[in-house]
């Protein structure tokens, strides 16, 4: 499966344009359609493909699944799609193959076909560990109260650390772009931002509050942040040289 996406809030990679799924966005693909390697699928992917995939249809649903997530992974997100729709097509209430090709359209910047199938992964999993994604995509088509209702759906103790920092993240965007900075700091103020092993989420939350501290006028605690992000790793963000300007 490709990596979970970083979302368009927070920042972005260094020496490049803003991002969703920021460093590890796949390269726009080129019109000509390229065949890739098959990417190997888990055990629990594969059953779950077969269980969900019309009659007579399991292997080549797993067969055409397994060469999307491979031209995914090359970079090849209009093969990523074309080959994500014929598996949606053989199993239409498979979540794996549902959330694949959210993921893939929102690497696209295609908002509304995002927002379709990862709000069908959801309704069909019952799991909230897209919605910082799907809040994204309200996000980028300006309905950023839509977006803040989905990060409030994900709750401590039901998702991963990363995909509760993800909403948080997302969720102070949205109310940013609300004009609310002072809520939007106060919503990361309430992360753990100070734990013994900083991992990447952490990064990117310090990194968001840095920019909002920032816009608010309190400098002295944005470049704090910000040299906190530069510290761990100096070449994923801007953050030094956004330090240096502060």
């Amino acid at each position: 499966m490709p990596t979970p996406p970083q979302r368009r809030t927070g920042p972005p990679p260094k020496g490049g344009r803003r991002a969703g799924p920021a460093a590890r966005r796949a390269n726009r693909p080129s019109t000509h359609t390229r065949k890739h390697d098959a990417a190997h699928l888990s055990d629990e992917i594969v059953r779950e493909l077969q269980a969900t995939a019309r009659p007579t249809k399991a292997e080549i649903l797993v067969q055409v699944f397994s060469e999307a997530v491979g031209a995914f992974m090359a970079g090849d997100l209009d093969e990523a799609i074309r080959l994500g729709e014929q598996a949606k097509h053989i199993a239409l209430r498979s979540t794996t193959v549902r959330e694949f090709l959210g993921l893939a359209y929102y690497h696209a910047e295609r908002w509304k076909q995002a927002a379709t199938e990862l709000s069908t992964f959801r309704r069909i999993s019952g799991a909230a560990d897209q919605n910082p994604v799907l809040a994204d995509c309200y996000r980028a088509m300006e309905k950023p109260q839509r977006a803040l209702e989905l990060c409030d759906e994900v709750v401590p103790g039901e998702s991963e650390p990363s995909v509760l920092y993800e909403a948080a993240i997302v969720g102070a965007g949205a109310l940013a772009d609300m004009g609310r900075i002072d809520d939007a700091i106060a919503r990361l103020e309430r992360l753990e931002l100070r734990p013994e092993a900083a991992e990447e989420h952490h990064l990117r939350a310090w990194y968001v509050l840095a920019d909002l501290l920032a816009r608010r006028g309190r400098y002295t605690q944005a470049r704090e942040w910000f040299e906190a992000v530069a510290a761990v790793d100096p070449e994923l963000t801007d953050a030094p040289e956004r330090a240096a300007r502060l």
